[in-house]
Formats: structure tokens, sequence, C-alpha cells
């Protein structure tokens, strides 16, 4: 893939319209390609990568300039990602970032006991609502085993769109976009939701896993039954306190958030 001056102003003007495009490379060509972009393009792109891609490419990439493109990233976003990396990659690759930012990160990434977000699982795979059944099947493929017989679709804003049965993709038109054949996505929780609160959910009458997000909406990942059995099922007094407790620290939160702009958008309120 080139990387001449044409090519770097599409990356710059239109991220999300290269996202889909990259999206369909294997994964080991996307992730040499954006190592070698520029860090402010090659966060731009990572944005919009869905992300089972965009976490995979930010193993893959060397450590320094993994760092230096995670940075470019608003601190959200940046959790998202380092949450479904692996455990020995998460730690160094927050340790190459700036202080500040690794402090923010692992603040972020620290769910309080007893919640959602301490017993989720962030590694599910997902795609683009865009995404077209052909460009699924083959990004299924790639990605190997599949432990879940659900495919998670998500917006341009890594929202959860919708559902799609991994068997319908063998029984739909190849050129079908998923945002066609996708089934609503449900009841979602949020993250810092209390497990007692996520046990009295009605939907697990008929459902397995419920996708989780975080205080924006954003798909984080999803929470299992069996998660719910591994906890102590019996009621805690201290989650009476849980939604009081929760909303001071999404607060304190919101307001730290302000203190990371990502260097883009300064770039941006400056122009």
């Amino acid at each position: 893939m080139d990387n001449n001056f044409l090519t770097l102003h599409f990356l710059h003007d239109h991220p999300k319209v290269a996202a889909r495009t990259l999206e369909k490379f294997e994964l080991e060509s996307l992730a040499a390609y954006l190592a070698q972009l520029p860090v402010r393009e090659a966060a731009g792109v990572l944005r919009y990568l869905v992300p089972a891609i965009a976490s995979e490419c930010l193993e893959t990439i060397p450590l320094e300039q993994a760092a230096a493109i995670i940075m470019h990233l608003d601190i959200d976003r940046a959790a998202a990602l380092l949450r479904r990396i692996r455990e020995e990659h998460r730690e160094p690759l927050i340790r190459h970032t700036s202080t500040v930012f690794g402090n923010m990160a692992r603040l972020v990434l620290r769910y309080p006991e007893g919640t959602i977000g301490q017993v989720m699982d962030p590694d599910v795979f997902t795609v683009h609502q865009d995404m077209r059944v052909a460009e699924v099947i083959n990004a299924v493929r790639n990605a190997g085993e599949l432990p879940q017989h659900e495919i998670y679709v998500i917006n341009d804003r890594q929202q959860p769109a919708g559902i799609v049965a991994v068997k319908q993709l063998l029984t739909t038109d190849e050129m079908e976009m998923m945002k066609n054949i996708m089934r609503p996505a449900g009841q979602m929780l949020a993250a810092r939701t209390s497990l007692s609160v996520a046990r009295s959910s009605v939907d697990w009458e008929h459902r397995d896993s419920i996708p989780v997000v975080d205080q924006h909406g954003v798909f984080i990942g999803v929470l299992h039954r069996r998660s719910l059995t591994t906890t102590d099922p019996e009621y805690n007094t201290t989650d009476e306190y849980a939604g009081t407790a929760l909303a001071v620290a999404e607060l304190f939160w919101d307001t730290c958030a302000q203190l990371l702009v990502p260097v883009h958008d300064h770039d941006k309120k400056g122009s």
C-alpha cells in the first residue's frame, strides 16, 4: 500500500471511509501499513476500525509506534482497545505512553468490585454495520477460532447496532450489508452497573449474554450468564450504595477526561 501525499490527504480527511476499506486487508498487512504512517493519520484510521481489528493491530505494531498512536486517541477509545489487548502486551504498551496518559488509562481500566465491568468479556468479535456479508465471512476466517455464535454489529460511534447469528451468514446474499440483516441488539448494560442489578435482568430468560457499554454508549464487551454464576449470588448490602458511588466516580472521570484532550482535537480547535 502506497503512502504518498494524496493517500495521506485522503486518510486525514476521510478516516471513516479509509477504515472501512482497510478492514478488508489481512491483519499483518494492515498493521504494517499503519506502522509506516504518520502518527496523526494512523490514529485517525485506528479510531474508526472495528475494535477487534484495531486492538490486534496495536499488538502487532512496534511498542513505540503503538504507544504514540494510542496517545492520539481520546482516553475512552484508547481504554476500550486496551481492554481487548492481552495482559502481557497491555502493560508494556501503557508503560511506553506518557506518565499522565498511562496513569489515566489505568484509572479508566479499573472498574469497582461488584460491577459488570469487572467480570465482563471484552474480547468479542465485532463488525461494522456497513460491511457486506462476504467481507464479514472473510474477517471471520482471518480471525481463526470464533468462540461466539453471534456477531455483534456496531455503528460509526462504536455503539451496538444489532446482532447477526454466524450461521445466518451462510444463507444470506454475500453482497448484503450487515445493517440490513441484523436484529436489534436488545437491552444493554452499563459497565459500572452493579452485578445485583444485572442478575435481575429479564433478558436472561432468553439470552446467554448481554452487550456492555461505557458511559458514552460505546460497546466494550459482553456480560455472560456464566460470569454471574462465578460471583456471590447473595445480595450484598453495599450494592444499595453503588448507584451513588458510581455516579460520583463518573462525574470525577468526566472532569478528568477533559484534561486529556487528544492532540488532534487541539489541532482542530486551532484551525
